[in-house]
């Protein structure tokens, strides 16, 4: 356990939630004994005096006992929450595709006799924090969290999986954190997005984006981008880049003042006499706003400007004009992250971490080509 003072909750404090989770999960059973303090002392890294205080406060809680001459035991009479839970934790349960997501986890868990317990963070940090601490005191065997956009500085979550709490990240990831991951592979689709632009005959091929550009899933789609660009010989032009955008948590947006600021900024971009003959956008929410935009200013899909985004909603002909995009296949995603943090749970993945990266695949329609198609094309 780590001792270095990242976090400020008392060493003796994570050291009682620690044991008071691994009873809760089953690790220790109603009336078990705990390994002798040195013991533990040993496993935890920590002093015997620290052990002692953790013990102390366990005791008074009345969810440990002791017995004179045998140790310290699971007191029989401590309240157990149900067993087998597993937590979930995403911004929402309604955005485009996250059901398709919690599906997937659901179907792994419930297969494996656990129940999945869902926290709404609504893309905030504070309420994501409140959410992680709340599963792991209810006594959920692990979790699967996709963090909201900001700072890579989370003492909290470093705190949980320096416990030994199993999480599995979603979606994107946290450079430097031992932690597991389950991610698409956001680089080759900004690849094969570009790709598929320049192949159809566009040499002015830009990137319209959001300004979290400090997300690893946002950094990868625009490395994905330029690297197409220089494979294909073409310079990479920064007047061509546009990143001011504001993230649309729906579509239709009900946000009006990130919707009036977008479209002042796509205004300014797309009104210009060099602007891109064709786009790479971060998302399908985005490119949709593109597109709506582009048509405001008189601008023909894809005559004049060709659309590929990034996520396969449901809804991608939502102006009339079938969005060309990256599929990203959230019930797999989900399947494949519930089934490494069941696998984590069980000791069956003894590597510090893992990072499993899931392909896409390009889906050609209408707003990227000339052709009037009638079906989509996957590549």
């Amino acid at each position: 356990m780590d001792r270095d003072g990242a976090s400020s909750e008392p060493l003796h404090a994570r050291v009682a939630a620690r044991v008071r989770h691994d009873v809760r999960i089953g690790l220790y059973q109603p009336g078990q004994r705990l390994p002798a303090e040195v013991d533990l002392a040993r496993k935890l890294g920590v002093s015997r005096g620290t052990i002692r205080q953790a013990l102390a406060a366990l005791l008074k809680e009345g969810l440990l006992e002791t017995v004179p001459g045998r140790g310290t035991f699971v007191s029989n009479q401590s309240s157990k929450p149900p067993a087998g839970l597993i937590g979930m934790v995403l911004p929402s349960v309604v955005r485009a595709r996250n059901p398709e997501l919690i599906a997937g986890a659901e179907q792994v868990v419930s297969q494996a006799g656990y129940s999945l317990l869902l926290g709404i963070s609504g893309d905030e940090r504070a309420l994501e924090t409140a959410q992680l601490e709340r599963l792991y005191a209810q006594g959920a065997a692990g979790a699967i969290v996709y963090l909201v956009d900001g700072s890579f500085q989370i003492p909290e979550l470093r705190a949980m999986i320096e416990r030994e709490f199993p999480v599995v990240l979603i979606d994107r990831h946290i450079p430097g954190l031992p932690v597991d991951v389950v991610m698409m592979d956001n680089l080759n689709g900004g690849f094969l997005a570009t790709q598929h632009l320049i192949e159809v005959g566009y040499r002015r091929v830009g990137y319209i984006g959001t300004d979290n550009i400090s997300t690893s899933s946002i950094v990868e789609r625009m490395a994905g981008y330029r690297w197409a660009l220089t494979q294909y010989g073409l310079d990479p032009d920064a007047s061509l880049v546009c990143t001011e955008l504001r993230r649309l948590l729906s579509w239709p947006p009900r946000e009006p003042e990130k919707e009036e600021h977008n479209e002042q900024v796509l205004r300014e971009f797309l009104l210009r006499a060099d602007r891109p003959e064709a786009v790479f956008v971060c998302n399908d929410y985005v490119a949709f706003q593109v597109v709506l935009i582009a048509e405001r200013l008189g601008l023909k899909i894809p005559d004049d400007l060709a659309v590929v985004g990034f996520d396969n909603v449901a809804y991608t002909d939502y102006f009339g004009v079938p969005l060309t995009t990256l599929e990203q296949p959230r019930h797999e995603i989900g399947v494949t992250a519930a089934t490494l943090l069941l696998e984590r749970i069980a000791g069956r993945r003894t590597q510090q971490s893992e990072r499993i990266v899931i392909p896409t695949k390009l889906v050609i329609r209408r707003s990227s080509s000339w052709a009037h198609m009638r079906e989509p094309v996957l590549r």
